[in-house]
């Protein structure tokens, strides 16, 4: 029995002013300068940060709390109510599953043949309105008792149709509200008919009367779920102008519920109940992954709405923006949802093919509208944007000149068993990306070193009495010798970005060029930088970003991407007077292919050997020039195109999806989520499905990420530690816009990075060349993870040792055990 466990306690190394919250300098001010707004505001964090730490300690003696940042235990058991087989007609069986199609409703029913494993795409409810006319006309008792079915409460007909259909469309009326008609609405507002095409390929033609709307959605069935695709030469008809959304199947796996029972004895309905609801969860891609388990809100709470690959600032209803967020808000990296209920029973994963870069995933709670817990995607067609046709920002709202035209294409995976969990949909995912050649994965050799990410801050500029002055931080030779330095102290494996390597730095630094700067580091310099590093196997790249423009690096009018409103996109990066850049601009995504290309080719030619990228990773936007305009799908290809023509290798900061092909290293990987009310635990989804495909390292470590129980959480989510680094101070950076890294010196985190390294690399050297096949609570605040060959590491986040298979694993530590 193999069996290493690590511990640390805190150590007087430990730098005094870090915590969680990212708003507390750790390097004071120095020669009684004065403060700056931003500094100020830095400050009145402190005591809030003191007695978290306080507080944290605390409840570290007492026992584990889990909150929606940990992973809590598994779901109960659930227990499943037969579904009755009239009014279905069988549409075929595939290997284990069993379809049938209820043609009224327009409602897929799916049976696993091995077990009672059922799925149906709607809620099959009928219309409250027509049922007491349905039950009057009964003729017999047998009649009645099927016809007499629970009557929903708090769904009036629009809603009973949108949780029955297969697929509802979202209209803009006159005034430009959204309204919606299901493909089986009420009454004649539709027209549809299944046709079969071939073994296993339906196609519903639905027509809309009221909008003059054709809609046609093929159904492909197969041994392992349901295919859907919506082609766009099959959307016409007048109303397709009107055209604001299309839904798929919102209420598949919907929890919850609240029902009048029809009495055969009164011949009246009872009193309303509600569905006792079932044990499970929804899972969302927000952040590293989000599960909100299925539960009664006593209150209203608003719904989850992510948008895939971030919202398009060149469609958003208005063309300036702020980029200052008080709470980061991250965007799904990833077209993929899906249910769970009870523990280890049934679940299914759904993701998209086509359609992603217009695509919602959208999670209703129980008692936002309805009484159900439910989540679907929405592919957006068109939406309200404010024209302006004025300096003075005049305007006026319309919608798109012309709807978007994509197609949709929509995959649900049934799971089951001891697959039916978000492990399971990561798999299901992973594999799928595999097979589509998004993903490859990688042969790690065993007992390699663990790598280690360390980003190096240069320069930025500052405002000085002639323009802008450069305020250098790091040099070519001082990140050698830091690099130097902790190779010698057994930090190995290394890759480095240095972030504002040329003349203007971060801020103003030209994304196609390489200007050498003599304070900075000289051709030769960097040259001599790249060999030396590379002999000790350290990957050293320039990092670059080729999203966020502005003024001062280049004319705005030839390169700035543009909003549907033929005004160029304006955004402000600080509200700082006192910085060099306020108001920036987002690149025209063909600009920003260009530069990528030109200068990763000129970082080749100094002796790189991978590029830094970031802002257009995971920015999608679009250009809406009168001459070039360029649609979302058009700037994928762009970069997608770009990222294949560099001659270096790709270290990506958080990527979107369709750049994972090209990815080497996946930089800043999330690893919460945005922590909405609604949201009761966070899994490491992201990071099982990108596992052993590319290198996935964690946000920085010295912004409030190295506690102890962060360091775990890198073991736990396979993620390797990062850090940005400078050589001087980091109050040099006060007056710059990169004041945002207040902690960054290295003599300041050198024994951190020692620890944090030397932790994590103990137990993931130990299994990151094996596959990862599951991971599960086993109490709160215990993890187990398990790898091929069944070796197993127990990550305990408590207070208290933990006892697994014999072997204690101690407080606040993670152990192997194989």
């Amino acid at each position: 029995m193999l069996r290493v466990c690590i511990k640390r306690e805190r150590t007087a190394t430990d730098h005094p002013n870090l915590g969680r919250t990212q708003f507390a300098p750790a390097t004071a001010p120095r020669g009684g300068e004065l403060c700056s707004p931003a500094k100020l505001r830095t400050r009145m964090f402190i005591l809030t940060l003191v007695i978290t730490l306080l507080f944290g300690t605390v409840a570290a003696a007492s026992g584990f709390i889990p909150t929606n940042r940990d992973t809590r235990m598994p779901p109960g058991v659930a227990v499943f109510v037969d579904i009755p087989d009239y009014e279905y007609a069988l549409m075929g069986q595939f290997g284990d599953l069993r379809y049938y199609f209820r043609q009224d409703r327009h409602i897929i029913k799916v049976v696993c043949t091995l077990g009672r494993f059922a799925w149906r795409t709607g809620l099959d409810a009928p219309f409250g309105a027509d049922l007491p006319n349905i039950i009057a006309a009964a003729t017999s008792d047998e009649e009645l008792r099927r016809v007499a079915e629970p009557r929903e409460v708090n769904l009036n007909a629009t809603w009973t149709a949108f949780a029955n259909s297969l697929f509802t469309v979202e209209f803009l009326d006159s005034s430009r509200m959204i309204n919606r008609i299901s493909s089986a609405a009420r009454g004649n507002m539709t027209t549809s008919a299944l046709v079969e095409l071939g073994h296993g390929h339906f196609r519903l033609d639905t027509h809309f009367h009221q909008l003059d709307l054709h809609v046609s959605v093929h159904i492909h069935l197969s041994d392992v779920g349901i295919t859907y695709h919506i082609f766009d030469h099959e959307i016409y008809g007048l109303g397709q102008e009107y055209l604001a959304a299309i839904v798929l199947t919102p209420f598949m796996g919907a929890s919850g519920g609240t029902r009048e029972h029809f009495c055969f004895e009164t011949n009246d309905f009872l009193p309303a109940e509600a569905v006792p609801m079932l044990p499970g969860y929804i899972f969302v891609p927000d952040g590293s992954g989000a599960l909100i388990r299925f539960r009664e809100n006593t209150v209203r709470l608003s719904e989850y709405v992510g948008h895939v690959f971030g919202e398009n600032p060149a469609e958003a209803q208005f063309f300036t923006n702020s980029e200052v967020w008080a709470v980061e808000r991250p965007n799904p990296l990833m077209p993929v949802f899906g249910v769970a209920q009870g523990y280890n029973q049934q679940a299914f994963a759904a993701w998209a093919d086509s359609g992603t870069q217009y695509m919602e995933i959208v999670m209703m709670p129980h008692q936002n509208v309805t009484h159900y817990n439910f989540v679907y995607p929405r592919f957006v067609f068109n939406a309200e944007i404010h024209q302006v046709y004025n300096r003075r920002g005049d305007g006026f709202f319309r919608t798109f000149p012309e709807r978007r035209s994509f197609d949709i294409t929509m995959q649900y995976r049934f799971l089951y068993g001891e697959n039916a969990s978000y492990v399971g949909m990561a798999r299901a995912y992973r594999q799928h990306l595999i097979d589509t050649g998004v993903l490859t994965p990688n042969q790690i050799t065993p007992g390699q070193p663990m790598p280690m990410r360390l980003d190096f801050i240069m320069s930025d500029v500052r405002n000085s009495v002639f323009g802008r002055t450069n305020v250098v931080t790091t040099t070519a030779s001082q990140v050698g010798d830091i690099i130097r330095e902790l190779n010698g102290y057994g930090v190995q494996n290394i890759n480095s970005g240095l972030l504002g390597f040329q003349n203007g730095g971060i801020t103003t630094g030209r994304p196609w060029a390489i200007n050498f700067s003599r304070s900075i580091g000289t051709r030769r310099e960097f040259t001599r930088l790249f060999d030396e590093m590379g002999a000790l196997g350290v990957d050293v790249s320039f990092a670059q970003d080729y999203f966020r423009i502005n003024r001062h690096q280049m004319n705005l009018a030839r390169n700035q991407a543009f909003h549907l409103n033929r005004w160029g996109l304006q955004a402000w990066d600080s509200f700082e007077p006192f910085l060099p850049v306020n108001e920036i601009s987002f690149a025209r995504p063909a600009r920003s292919a260009e530069w990528l290309v030109q200068q990763s080719t000129r970082a080749y030619n100094v002796g790189a050997h991978s590029h830094t990228v970031s802002g257009i990773t995971n920015n999608l936007i679009s250009h809406w020039g009168r001459r070039d305009a360029t649609d979302a799908a058009t700037s994928i290809a762009l970069i997608q195109e770009a990222f294949a023509d560099t001659p270096l290798l790709i270290n990506a900061q958080s990527p979107n999806m369709y750049l994972w092909q090209y990815t080497h290293r996946f930089l800043q990987a999330p690893v919460f989520n945005t922590q909405f009310m609604i949201q009761t635990d966070t899994v490491p989804f992201l990071q099982m499905v990108l596992h052993n495909t590319m290198e996935v390292y964690a946000p920085y470590a010295n912004f409030s990420f190295y506690t102890q129980r962060d360091i775990l959480r890198m073991i736990d989510y396979n993620v390797y530690p990062s850090f940005v680094l400078t050589h001087s101070p980091a109050h040099y950076l006060s007056n710059t816009n990169s004041l945002n890294f207040y902690s960054t010196e290295f003599y300041v985190y050198r024994d951190i990075i020692m620890n944090v390294y030397s932790q994590v690399s103990q137990v993931l050297s130990q299994v990151r060349h094996l596959e990862w096949v599951s991971r599960t609570v086993l109490a709160d605040g215990v993890v187990l993870n398990t790898y091929a060959g069944g070796v197993e590491v127990v990550i305990n986040y408590t207070g208290e040792a933990f006892h697994h298979r014999g072997v204690a694993v101690p407080p606040l530590s993670a152990g192997v055990i194989s």
